[in-house]
């Protein structure tokens, strides 16, 4: 049976990828039938009762008490773990991409980081449960095998990247405050109010909404245009961010930098995947006194100085993408350019074809509500265009942001020779879609995938 860590908290995590595991392959036929299912539910049971068996040994009736407990506990567990895996089904994917093979995709990566969180004996172990699994049903799927034998050749293979040594001996700590209860000082605010306006279903007030919308559109391209102009070809050839200590805080083509002054107290308010749910960005915008912390550090600028980092995917999903969400960000970026970082998401992505825009991910929600309503196509050539020119990725001294990962390990050693080299086109297009990783180092297979 497998072993787990001492520590509860660590065994607990590592029953759960277990569960995530054995889910998994449930799914990899496209039939988690019922037989697989109990598999799963008594192979649960199997672990809760040797992890307890190996810590209460000697008292039956608190063993069996505990038992009963974390059994009840690690069968909810994996009810919330089968709906996360029937949710990948419903996720965004690139135009023209399969959304059978990025499931697989996705799920082989995790597979992938719970393996390599485990020794070579548990590793076995957890080959072991997947055979009897695959066969729990009375029938070896060819999907299942092919699944189970590209996992054990990602195990067995070469990594196929080259891993240098860090040179950098500084070490920096990220210390935790704990949760905090924050209670916004009121409901609304003046500046949110200009832009809380739903979409009129009358044609003509609905045309004027949007060329309003085109005009906001026009300053936040003008405002990075400026930005640009006074930051272009300040990444040079620099290696590191510390070569940018004492300089102001600039944007060079689609990378923002800044390094803090000394002496000078900052607060980040990041926030991602917001996905036209306006009522989460106000929420964090009125209880983070976002409007107050501006207010007063211009007032002095020896106070608290704040800064709204916002990660992309604005759009999609919910029900106020333009007429909530974006319209909103982009207000507050021409209205506080120098404390608002408006950076671009993979659902910030359209492209034209035989004249016409269209959503880049499937399903583009947003787009596709709105379309229909318009007279022509010029307001999401225009959102086209100023997506085109977001920023997707912001240095905040030793910390980077974006909204998606690190680009493929191949692509960097190709294109990447200082920290200007991240503006190139494919660098920046995959960082908007690859996820981060668990794993200390994925294989160059796996990430191509």
């Amino acid at each position: 049976m497998l072993t787990f860590s001492a520590d509860g908290a660590t065994a607990d995590r590592q029953i759960r990828a277990v569960i995530f595991y054995l889910t998994t392959f449930g799914y990899i036929d496209g039939d988690f039938d019922a037989k697989e299912r109990e598999f799963v539910r008594s192979y649960i049971r199997k672990l809760v009762e040797y992890r307890v068996g190996s810590a209460v040994s000697d008292d039956n009736a608190l063993r069996q008490e505990l038992v009963g407990k974390f059994t009840t506990h690690f069968y909810e567990v994996f009810e919330g773990i089968d709906q996360q895996v029937q949710e990948l089904f419903t996720e965004a994917v690139a135009d023209g991409e399969e959304q059978s093979e990025f499931v697989r995709s996705k799920l082989r990566l995790r597979c992938y980081e719970i393996f390599k969180s485990f020794d070579d004996d548990n590793q076995n172990l957890l080959m072991d449960a997947i055979d009897e699994l695959i066969h729990a049903d009375g029938e070896v799927h060819p999907a299942e095998v092919k699944f189970r034998a590209e996992l054990a050749d990602l195990l067995e293979d070469e990594w196929g990247i080259e891993l240098l040594d860090d040179e950098d001996d500084q070490t920096r700590t990220v210390g935790f405050r704990g949760t905090a209860s924050l209670l916004p000082p009121a409901i609304d605010n003046p500046f949110l109010e200009q832009v809380e306006a739903h979409y009129s279903s009358e044609p003509t007030k609905l045309q004027a909404q949007l060329a309003r919308d085109r005009e906001l559109i026009e300053r936040v391209t003008v405002t990075l245009e400026e930005k640009r102009l006074r930051g272009a070809g300040k990444l040079g050839t620099a290696k590191t961010v510390q070569e940018f200590q004492g300089r102001e805080p600039f944007l060079d083509e689609h990378i923002f930098v800044e390094a803090t002054r000394p002496g000078q107290e900052y607060e980040l308010i990041c926030v991602g995947d917001l996905h036209g749910c306006y009522s989460c960005l106000k929420a964090v915008l009125m209880q983070s006194r976002f409007f107050e912390k501006v207010a007063a550090h211009k007032a002095d600028p020896t106070a608290v100085c704040p800064r709204l980092v916002l990660l992309g995917d604005y759009i999609d999903r919910g029900m106020f993408s333009y007429q909530g969400v974006l319209r909103a960000v982009m207000q507050l970026f021409v209205e506080q350019p120098d404390y608002v970082y408006l950076l671009r998401g993979n659902h910030e992505y359209y492209f034209r074809h035989q004249g016409k825009v269209y959503g880049g991910v499937r399903p583009a929600e947003a787009i596709n509500t709105l379309q229909p309503h318009t007279a022509d196509d010029s307001v999401f050539q225009a959102y086209m265009a100023m997506f085109e020119m977001l920023p997707n990725m912001l240095f905040f001294e030793r910390f980077l942001f974006v909204h998606g990962g690190i680009a493929r390990d191949r692509l960097l050693k190709e294109r990447v020779k200082d920290l200007s080299g991240l503006n190139d086109p494919d660098v920046r297009f995959q960082m908007m879609w690859s996820d981060p990783s668990s794993a200390d180092v994925i294989p160059a297979a796996l990430q191509e995938q």
